[in-house]
């Protein structure tokens, strides 16, 4: 297995200068890096500097959005996919599935659905589904059969099982359904949020610590990357010609992309008075 952390602005002490140092977390043997970049309408504070800084660093990189229950799954994945258009990273994208339901204007999880599905189309790589067992259970059932759907077994599981002592070769995050019934496993299974901080270049006490499921050579895989020289390949989860080698977003860029989501979620705003 491979080691590999998720940041967000978190990570980040506002009231001083530094960011992450992603150099750290390599020297410390991470692999790869999931990085926020934006929850319901809004970009992470950080994506920015997280993005490049942790290209720069040599980190694969994987982007998260933090999907809200008060917000078109439709919306939330156009602004997304918008923002990693240019630069989608080497990690397949991700939904982060976890928020508390209080506001929702969805009464099943056909909100993920029309995320992971319109990501799909947009950046063309099949996204990582990313949930907790608990979570899961409860909002990952048929409203009608309360059971789980096969067709969330298409994406790749990050399972969000926390052990209170880790052991090599011992510890395992729960079977999940319906990858289970399906024949398959998790594909990255964050196993602590309580990682040294420091240690991985965090400002933050601790760090979400995550492993991939397999060897560095089925990560450079699962990354649609070439392991000698990082540029893209003809393998891996990848749907479409989309390029991981292109230059990160400017900050004009980001500005512009700021106007866009705020003009998005006023226009939303207006559907639902």
């Amino acid at each position: 297995m491979e080691l590999g952390i998720d940041v967000s602005h978190w990570q980040d002490d506002k009231s001083t200068a530094q960011k992450m140092d992603f150099n750290k977390a390599v020297k410390n043997g991470a692999k790869f890096v999931f990085i926020k970049v934006s929850e319901r309408g809004a970009l992470d504070s950080d994506f920015e500097y997280n993005w490049q800084a942790a290209k720069d660093a040599g980190l694969l990189r994987g982007g998260y959005h933090f999907l809200r229950w008060d917000l078109s799954g439709l919306m939330q994945a156009r602004i997304f996919s918008e923002i990693l258009q240019d630069d989608p990273g080497e990690l397949p994208p991700v939904a982060d599935f976890e928020a508390p339901r209080s506001g929702s204007l969805y009464p099943s999880n056909a909100l993920l659905l029309q995320f992971l599905e319109e990501v799909e189309t947009k950046l063309g790589r099949k996204p990582i589904l990313y949930t907790s067992p608990g979570y899961w259970d409860i909002h990952g059932r048929n409203k009608y059969t309360k059971q789980f759907d096969e067709k969330w077994a298409y994406y790749p599981l990050w399972v969000a099982h926390y052990v209170k002592e880790y052991q090599p070769n011992v510890s395992k995050p729960k079977d999940m359904e319906p990858w289970t019934s399906a024949g398959k496993s998790w594909t990255l299974w964050q196993y602590t949020a309580n990682g040294d901080g420091l240690a991985y270049g965090a400002e933050s006490k601790s760090i979400d610590l995550n492993w991939f499921n397999g060897d560095l050579e089925a990560l450079y895989k699962f990354a649609d990357v070439d392991k000698t020289t990082g540029s893209s390949s003809s393998s891996g989860t990848s749907t479409s010609s989309t390029s991981s080698t292109s230059v990160s977003l400017t900050s004009a860029q980001i500005a512009a992309l700021k106007t866009k989501v705020n003009a998005a979620v006023d226009e939303w705003n207006k559907t639902i008075k």
